[in-house]
């Protein structure tokens, strides 16, 4: 800017750099006083804030790997937590989570906690578990039981003893549950007895296979396989009015009883009759008696009944014992007696049964191939 007296006006034209100069100063002033005031030395500020810089510089080039070690770690008690069986009772920790297990269903296979009967996923019955007694001798015996009953927890002989005198050890009146120190409180003397397979079997000779209808009554026919007919060929027919013998085989017709049922035709809602006649035989030399059913197939199939049957038995206690019984036969096991009741041949196994004399008590053993 040019003033009236031609000259130019030195404020008019640098008024622009005078603004930034007086900017600068106020801004350098402000400064000074908050750092006089802040009681920090102007250099030492500087210093201060030039570190920071180099310390936010990066280290090195490029992005560094992650660890993942801790999440590993988590990972791992996620799938598999620590449990715990117990929670002191004075302590009411929710660190401490209720112990679970797994399924027995393969199926299945979940955790839940422990103790539970059912599983409440699959509903499928759980296992029991079972509470381990002390046993400080290790003799099989439970301390708690031992002192009860006046044995020795710490006398682990006293297992193969027997205080009353039964003839069963301590121990094993500890597992059957019954008093050592009561005689006529003993385990079951049959489940010391085992039934040895096979069954010796004696079969009629012949089968029952027709009753013809005659003026004096019925007489009834019998098949013997073996038997030789008029030509000399095997397999042959006996007859017998009933109180008749047999033929020569040592039995006679005892009785008769004409029995017809109805049954439904197979495939079919339609039903027949059949025969199911039986004739009572009996042995001659002691009298004993066998019923037959009418067997009106052909002869191939035919059954035979058993006159005679009996049974090896084994009675494993001091030293094992051998017996060989039929029905109607008494046995003694260690003092107490046992009547064979019945023995049968079930399949290719056998059923034993026996009654107890003294007390009637009735029990079957039965025997597997």
């Amino acid at each position: 800017m040019i003033s009236r007296s031609g000259k130019e006006n030195f404020i008019a034209a640098h008024y622009d750099w005078i603004v930034a100069a007086v900017g600068a100063l106020a801004l350098v002033g402000a400064a000074a006083f908050f750092v006089t005031k802040l009681g920090l030395d102007p250099d030492a500020a500087a210093v201060d804030a030039a570190a920071e810089v180099d310390r936010l510089k990066p280290a090195e080039t490029g992005v560094k790997e992650p660890d993942f070690t801790e999440f590993g770690i988590a990972m791992r008690v996620a799938k598999k937590p620590t449990m715990v069986d117990d929670v002191p009772a004075d302590k009411d920790s929710f660190l401490a989570s209720e112990r679970r297990v797994k399924c027995i269903n393969p199926d299945c296979a979940k955790a839940i906690p422990g103790g539970l009967e059912v599983c409440p996923f699959c509903q499928k019955k759980q296992e029991t578990e079972k509470q381990v007694a002390f046993d400080g001798d290790g003799d099989g015996m439970p301390d708690k039981w031992e002192k009860l009953n006046k044995l020795n927890p710490a006398d682990a002989s006293d297992a193969n003893a027997d205080n009353d005198g039964d003839g069963f050890t301590n121990l094993e009146e500890y597992q059957a549950k019954t008093d050592p120190n009561d005689r006529n409180s003993h385990p079951d003397h049959l489940d010391s007895l085992k039934v040895v397979l096979p069954l010796n079997e004696t079969y009629l000779p012949f089968a029952f296979r027709k009753a013809n209808k005659i003026p004096s009554g019925w007489r009834l026919e019998f098949f013997d396989p073996k038997l030789k007919d008029e030509y000399g060929r095997v397999g042959a027919t006996v007859t017998a009015l009933v109180g008749e013998p047999i033929g020569s085989y040592g039995y006679k017709l005892v009785k008769y009883e004409p029995k017809t049922v109805m049954r439904e035709i197979k495939g079919s809602s339609l039903k027949k009759p059949v025969d199911v006649s039986e004739a009572v035989v009996e042995r001659e030399s002691d009298h004993k008696q066998v019923t037959l059913v009418v067997q009106t197939g052909g002869t191939k199939n035919l059954k035979f009944a058993p006159i005679d049957i009996q049974a090896t038995l084994s009675y494993e206690r001091n030293g094992a014992v051998t017996f060989k019984v039929v029905p109607g036969e008494t046995i003694d096991l260690s003092g107490a007696k046992f009547k064979v009741t019945d023995i049968k041949a079930v399949g290719k196994g056998a059923k034993v049964t026996f009654e107890e004399v003294a007390k009637g008590r009735k029990r079957t053993l039965d025997a597997l191939e």
